[in-house]
């Protein structure tokens, strides 16, 4: 019996059985700790923060790169009742500091690469400097690494940890969960995505991005092992590919530079056993590389948010069956609805206002009631996302109310282009965005990433759209980028690519 449901109880009980002092938990480029070492490091260092003078219920913010001691920092800090919040070590100062006034947290824990920024916000820091470093885990967690302490148990009800949104909108929000909703949002996962104590999950993903949850600690609460690397580098993840990591989550632009890499075809991509995407759409192409290229992993994606986790899905069978393009079915215990604006469900087909509820939802927005309160509603999660459902269930994402371009009065749904555009084979990649236009108020726009070697004419692609869209739908300027530029949450930023166009409305242009 593992008591209350909180992931430190939970991993403490796991830590503390015989198979804790030997089986490994976590790996990085400078060391790696047991199940047994990680509780140990875990509650030493709550222990560290209570004698630093925090208490339960105060925010610990922590600003440093993915590493072993950036997990423990976190988990220590819920696991003597304080709230973690990993910052989006992107921001620049200024939106650091604006992002934690609503925070307000006792302390920022920094690593040496991003001790400038924490003090750059104003607030108490701590600085662990040999994180980043080949050494003992003591060393590595001091000042905060210390002697063992009896930790007041935590309510599960109480606030556990703090995620920033992407801020694509406006400044990052920061969305927290309760201990019980990250576990069950843990559980969630682990048995809708199963895995086992033999996995070896790849970790190159920010910690400040929702696959912390998703990736790193529900590896961890399902007793397996993670390899976290600082970030996304291809060369160092197919190193770990072929050294024995077996579980891979990210989005399509990075299986992409996978493949792309030099030494893809060398790497020993057989033990590969688990393949997970989302943050962005896909093709049929690229979901039969994937086949292809991880012969024995089931490949599934996702979709979810930093405000629900992950809620909707498919499976490897409905790849096997062609079932390419969409989000999936909800997930066990999500409850997912398509509004209209009258508020009525819509038609199979019709374009409507994506409803979630869950019960491992977040909590709401940090210090921000009113947002709060427009977000989260009696009928569920309200992000703006527009979608349609098939009679049988089937999901898509169509667009964001915020993202529709209204062109001479009718709707155009960006994510619906980008996958026509997807289609040609010229194109690796795309994005869709509207443009000011004095005659139809707005104009659709798309920047698309050319296949090596191929070129792409506005002409081509439009004859290409126009078997599959209305002509309102088709792109009236297509512009070439080397890459499409990602959010902080490694989605596609839609947002900066239509700045850099108003800002140039003739570079890289072909109308």
């Amino acid at each position: 019996m593992h008591g209350a449901l909180t992931l430190p109880s939970w991993l403490g009980a796991m830590g503390r059985q015989p198979h804790g002092t030997h089986r490994r938990a976590l790996r990085d480029d400078h060391g790696e700790i047991t199940f047994a070492e990680l509780v140990e490091g875990m509650e030493r260092v709550g222990a560290g923060l209570l004698e630093a003078g925090l208490r339960p219920g105060e925010r610990v913010v922590t600003a440093m790169e993915p590493s072993v001691p950036h997990t423990i920092t976190l988990l220590g800090a819920m696991a003597a009742g304080m709230v973690a919040a990993p910052l989006n070590t992107r921001l620049t100062a200024g939106e650091a500091r604006a992002y934690l006034t609503r925070l307000a947290p006792s302390v920022v824990v920094a690593d040496t690469a991003h001790a400038e920024l924490a003090r750059a916000t104003g607030r108490r820091v701590v600085e662990l400097a040999s994180a980043s470093t080949r050494a003992p885990l003591s060393r590595r967690l001091s000042p905060l690494y210390a002697d063992p302490a009896t930790l007041p148990p935590v309510p599960e009800d109480d606030a556990a940890i703090i995620f920033p949104t992407g801020g694509t909108t406006g400044s990052p929000k920061g969305a927290f969960h309760t201990h019980r909703s990250l576990w069950l949002w843990l559980n969630t996962c682990a048995h809708g995505n199963p895995r086992t104590p033999a996995d070896v999950e790849l970790c190159f993903s920010p910690f400040f991005h929702i696959t912390l949850g998703t990736n790193l600690l529900t590896a961890l609460f399902a007793g397996g092992e993670v390899w976290i690397q600082r970030r996304f580098d291809a060369g160092a993840a197919l190193r770990a590919i072929d050294a024995g990591a077996s579980r891979l989550m990210g989005a399509p632009t990075m299986f992409a530079a996978l493949r792309a890499h030099e030494s893809f075809a060398a790497t020993d991509r057989g033990g590969v056993t688990a393949v997970r995407y989302g943050s962005a759409p896909s093709t049929g192409d690229f979901v039969r590389d994937l086949l292809r290229d991880f012969p024995n992993a089931r490949i599934r994606a996702g979709f979810g948010a930093t405000e629900l986790g992950s809620v909707i899905g498919f499976d490897h069978e409905d790849l096997l069956a062609g079932r390419f393009r969409g989000v999936g079915r909800p997930l066990p215990g999500a409850t997912v609805k398509v509004v209209t604006e009258d508020g009525t469900e819509a038609a199979p087909g019709q374009v409507g206002e994506l409803v979630v509820s869950c019960p491992w939802q977040a909590h709401g927005y940090f210090g921000l009631p009113e947002a709060t309160a427009e977000t989260f509603r009696t009928d569920g999660v309200h992000l703006g996302d527009l979608a349609t459902r098939t009679d049988d269930g089937w999901l898509a994402i169509v667009g964001r109310k915020k993202e529709m371009i209204i062109s001479g009065g009718e709707n155009v749904f960006p994510r619906e282009v980008e996958e026509v555009v997807l289609g040609h084979p010229a194109v690796a990649d795309a994005i869709v965005y509207g443009m000011p236009d004095e005659f139809w108020g707005e104009r659709v726009e798309v920047a698309v990433v050319p296949v090596p070697g191929a070129d792409i004419t506005a002409d081509a692609l439009r004859r290409h759209c126009r078997d599959h869209l209305a002509g309102f739908k088709i792109p009236k300027t297509v512009r070439s980028l080397s890459s499409i530029p990602l959010t902080p949450n490694n989605k596609p930023d839609r947002r900066a690519v239509r700045a850099a166009a108003l800002a140039d409305p003739t570079a890289t242009a072909h109308t």
